[in-house]
């Protein structure tokens, strides 16, 4: 009888801390996905937001894109926000913040986390 007692706690713990690892690579996926997100916001700006060399786009067409983005990122659980633009030569600079939120099932625990960059895209004349 104390073999089957001791053999039930063990499995009881064991099974504990399997649910902790799951919600801690749960967690660590979340994480992942934002860092991908962000890195696609920076290369989608700098591939579609900017001027080619055959065309040149007018403010209205590069807002629209920046809204595209913004209304893409804002409609899978996550917001975009952009901040002021700054110019340097051919390339024009946007800051951007991406919030995304996380939630651990075991702890009960949820927070939005802010990830802030900068992108780079081309700009003529």
């Amino acid at each position: 009888m104390k073999g089957i007692i001791e053999a039930s706690v063990y499995l009881v713990l064991f099974a504990i801390i399997c649910m902790f690892s799951i919600d801690f690579i749960r967690i660590n996926k979340d994480v992942s996905d934002a860092s991908e997100v962000s890195q696609y916001v920076e290369n989608y700006i700098e591939a579609c937001c900017g001027d080619g060399f055959d065309n040149v786009l007018t403010e209205t067409q590069r807002n629209a894109r920046f809204a595209a983005l913004k209304n893409s990122i804002d409609n899978n659980n996550a917001v975009l926000s952009y901040g002021e633009r700054k110019r340097t030569g051919d390339y024009e600079y946007i800051e951007y913040t991406f919030s995304y939120k996380l939630n651990a099932a075991m702890f009960g625990y949820s927070s939005w986390h802010e990830y802030k960059g900068l992108a780079r895209y081309s700009v003529t004349g």
